[in-house]
């Protein structure tokens, strides 16, 4: 008797149209007793605006995080962009209420097929208090592509960075399938000095 062979993993997928669009999702995460949640979203918005000089596209990205049932952190993000091609421009950010503004020093697009194995530079910038020229901090992003599974592969991109002089850093995780399209997985973010993966209890139980 013959053994099926076992299904390989894809290897290669077209990369997601930018900007994503995530439906909000809720992930969760523990750490040292304490339970977190937290609920993520991108969504592109109708139109155009000005942003630095330029008119731009733009979407809202919406990060909360609570622990033990109680909100730390709430972060709205709007990314400006240009398109066809996409060109990320930056974004105004406020995390719990502080305002900052994000510019681009540079940009580098995703590759039109991503192959497992490969990573790269997606861009970096500077923080701003808003509506200044005063510097706060810097960001660089970077992505890797890794085997998922037999019908996708998975995205990850990477942020990390300083404001005033304080950490970030956050690791998004995509699984892309042989059509480019993207959902999210899970994220690590660092919150309070510990990074707390989040995801989907769900996906583990067997």
């Amino acid at each position: 008797m013959q053994s099926s062979p076992l299904a390989q993993n894809l290897e290669a997928a077209p990369a997601p149209a930018e900007p994503f669009n995530i439906s909000s999702q809720t992930l969760t995460a523990s750490n040292g007793g304490n339970s977190y949640a937290g609920t993520y979203s991108e969504t592109p918005n109708k139109g155009t605006t000005m942003f630095e000089g330029q008119v731009a596209n733009s979407s809202t990205i919406s990060l909360t995080i609570t622990e033990n049932g109680s909100p730390i952190l709430t972060e709205i993000e709007t990314a400006y962009y240009l398109e066809n091609p996409y060109q990320p421009i930056g974004l105004t950010l406020s995390s719990n209420g502080e305002q900052f503004d994000f510019l681009y020093n540079s940009t580098n697009p995703l590759p039109s097929t991503l192959t497992v194995g490969e990573s790269g530079p997606l861009g970096s910038g500077t923080y701003y208090v808003v509506n200044t020229n005063k510097s706060i901090g810097f960001l660089t992003q970077t992505y890797s592509v890794a085997s998922n599974d037999a019908s996708t592969v998975e995205l990850i991109t990477y942020a990390t960075g300083t404001v005033y002089g304080q950490s970030i850093s956050e690791t998004i995780y995509y699984a892309v399938n042989a059509s480019g399209a993207a959902e999210l997985e899970w994220f690590d973010m660092l919150v309070n000095g510990t990074t707390l993966t989040f995801n989907n209890p769900a996906e583990w139980d067997y």
